[in-house]
């Protein structure tokens, strides 16, 4: 009877590792090791007033009402809550652009980063559909 109990015990902790496991990979406790964007594709709203008043964003690109097309070079997560999107104009020669991007309630705040750090001042928000 005791070694019946003994395997029943290492089966139940199986089982709850298993499950606990699967909760924690799908909720990125441990992090985005699978490359996952920060901002999914779509067609987004902001409240930026220029050419990126709504833009539409894929895999490799980004484009604004115009038409203007943007490579994306980084569009991942840091950490559970914030991020990088870097972009590459193709406009007026080879510009990068790069932003720090946190999650919050409404969407996306996105941050242009100037000298290595993130211009809070100057932030837009991309609103989530």
């Amino acid at each position: 009877m005791k070694n019946k109990l003994g395997i029943i015990q290492v089966l139940a902790v199986l089982i709850i590792g298993i499950m606990i496991g699967a909760f924690a990979e799908r909720s990125h406790v441990f992090g985005y090791a699978d490359k996952t964007p920060i901002i999914p594709n779509g067609l987004y709203k902001t409240t930026n007033t220029g050419h990126f008043k709504k833009i539409k964003i894929s895999n490799k690109t980004v484009r604004d009402i115009e038409g203007t097309k943007t490579a994306v070079i980084d569009n991942s997560f840091k950490n559970g809550k914030q991020g990088n999107l870097v972009l590459a104009t193709m406009k007026n020669g080879n510009r990068s652009l790069s932003y720090d991007v946190v999650v919050i309630k409404e969407g996306w705040r996105i941050s242009p980063i100037v000298n290595g750090k993130p211009d809070y001042n100057s932030k837009f928000i991309i609103y989530a559909n």
